[in-house]
C-alpha cells in the first residue's frame, strides 16, 4: 500500500485533464487527505469514506473506479468498506471517534444488512471500555439474523429447506415467455430520477445497489444473478440470499438467465438483480412468475428495462416494504 509521501502519477494513470478545473481540484485534495489518514483509527476510517463518497459523487459512472485503482490500488468492495462506515455512522461521529475499534469490526458493523439495534449494543460496549473482537462481532451478527428470520416467519408457514429442487424443465412449458416485441417498443416518457419504481409486481431501484436504500428492501431471496464488468461491493447478498451467481458481462445472455431462473428458483420465489445489463431481465423473471427486485446506477438501464417489461410503472416516494420470500 502507498505511504503518504509516496509520489502521485497523476497523468499516467488517472486523466484529471478530462475534469473541469473545480472538480480535478476537490478531486486532488481529497485524495491527498485520504492517504494522510491511512493509519485508520476509526475516525481515519470515517473522514476517509467521506471523502471517498464526495469524489465519487464528482466522477461519472465507471471513473470512480478507475480513480481508486489508479491513486490507491484499490478494489471498489475496499472503498466501500470506508464509505459504508461513513454513511452508517454518520449522525454518530463524534462517539465513534472516542471508542477504541478495531477497523475490521467497524467495516462489520457497517455492512448494510446488520440491524441497527446491533451497531448500537457494539458501540455502547466498546464505549465502556469492553473489547470487541472480530470473532465475537461475527458471532453476534450471525445469531441477530437468524433470531431475525425465526421471528419474522410464523411457524405454520414455514416449508422444509429444499436445496436441491427437482426440476423437470429448464424453462417451464405453462409459462408465456415474455413478448419479444415489447423491447422495441418506445420508451415511456417517465424521466427516471434515483429511487424506487413499481412494475406490477416487480421493483426497481435506480441508483447505488450497494447502499442500505436497496439493502433494506430485501429480506431474504432465493437467488441472485450479478453480471458486472466491474469489481462488486456486494457482500451482503452472501447473507441474505440463498444462492449467489456471479457471471461476467460478456458471456452474459438472456438464454443464460433462463436457465438459472429454472435450476436454482421456483415459480414465487424472489430474485435479486444487482444490475441490469440487458433490458429483458425483469421482464424474462416476470414471465417465469418470479418477484423480482432489481437495480442499477445507470438511468439510461432503468429506462430501458422498464420499457422491456411492458408493465405500468409507478414511483414510490419510499423504498418498499420488505419482502420474506423462500
Amino acid at each position: 500500500m502507498s505511504g503518504p509521501n509516496d509520489p502521485v502519477q497523476l497523468s499516467t494513470f488517472f486523466d484529471y485533464e478530462s475534469l473541469d478545473r473545480a472538480q480535478r481540484q476537490v478531486i486532488q485534495e481529497h485524495t491527498g487527505e485520504i492517504r494522510k489518514r491511512l493509519r485508520r483509527s476509526a475516525q481515519d476510517v470515517w473522514e476517509i469514506g467521506q471523502r471517498l463518497a464526495d469524489v465519487r459523487s464528482r466522477l461519472k459512472y465507471g471513473q470512480f473506479l478507475t480513480w481508486l485503482k489508479a491513486e490507491f490500488g484499490w478494489s471498489q468492495r475496499t472503498a466501500y468498506n470506508f464509505i459504508n462506515v461513513y454513511e452508517t455512522f454518520g449522525d454518530r461521529f463524534a462517539k465513534l471517534a472516542k471508542v477504541d475499534i478495531a477497523t475490521s469490526v467497524l467495516y462489520q458493523l457497517a455492512a448494510p444488512s446488520v440491524p441497527e439495534e446491533l451497531r448500537t449494543e457494539v458501540l455502547q460496549a466498546a464505549a465502556s471500555g469492553q473489547k470487541i473482537t472480530h470473532k465475537s462481532i461475527k458471532s453476534a451478527i450471525k445469531q441477530s439474523k437468524q433470531t431475525t428470520n425465526t421471528a419474522s416467519i410464523a411457524p405454520e408457514t414455514q416449508e422444509p429447506a429444499v436445496k436441491k429442487p427437482e426440476i423437470i424443465t429448464v424453462i417451464p412449458k405453462s409459462v408465456e415467455l415474455a413478448n419479444p416485441s415489447r423491447a422495441a417498443e418506445p420508451e415511456p416518457e417517465l424521466e427516471i430520477t434515483a429511487g424506487w419504481y413499481q412494475l406490477g409486481a416487480q421493483h426497481l431501484f435506480c441508483g447505488d445497489t450497494a447502499t442500505p436504500s436497496f439493502v433494506n428492501a430485501i429480506s431474504q431471496a432465493k437467488l441472485a444473478i450479478a453480471v458486472t464488468a466491474e469489481d462488486w461491493a456486494h457482500d451482503w447478498l452472501i447473507d441474505q440470499v440463498d444462492s449467489v451467481v456471479v457471471l461476467p458481462q460478456e458471456k452474459f445472455t438472456i438464454g443464460t438467465l433462463k436457465e438459472l431462473l429454472g435450476l436454482l428458483s421456483r415459480t414465487g420465489d424472489t430474485v435479486v438483480f444487482p444490475w441490469l445489463p440487458l433490458p429483458e431481465m425483469i421482464a424474462t423473471a416476470h414471465s417465469l412468475g418470479r418477484l423480482v427486485y432489481a437495480g442499477d446506477p445507470s438511468k439510461q438501464r432503468c429506462q430501458r428495462a422498464i420499457a422491456a417489461t411492458g408493465l405500468q410503472v409507478q414511483p414510490l416516494a419510499s423504498e418498499p416494504a420488505v419482502t420474506l420470500a423462500g
